[in-house]
């Protein structure tokens, strides 16, 4: 198995210290830095990968109270425009 095959198999911080490892090779004159360079592509790609998971499981996370407190103002809005409502119902009576 090779590094590159590794690489969604890496935890987070794993493929951030092998990423900011590459780079460095990559940069520097040595036997290496072909290697390195390569493997930078994937690297990256798998990264962006896993920011945008990562985005939108927050939104998602985000948008379930959004909707919860929304929907509460709804029902309380409703509730108190039925009791307006029965409220001039009994004064007409």
């Amino acid at each position: 198995m090779t590094l590159e095959d590794r690489i969604p198999t890496l935890t987070d911080s794993e493929l951030s210290s092998l990423h900011a490892n590459a780079k460095r090779i990559a940069e520097e004159d040595g036997a290496k830095q072909e290697e390195a360079a390569n493997l930078l592509p994937a690297l990256e790609a798998e990264l962006s990968s896993r920011k945008a998971t990562k985005a939108e499981a927050r939104k998602a996370a985000l948008a379930k109270p959004r909707a919860a407190k929304a929907a509460a103002k709804t029902a309380t809005k409703a509730a108190s425009k039925s009791a307006k409502v029965a409220s001039k119902a009994k004064a007409q009576v």
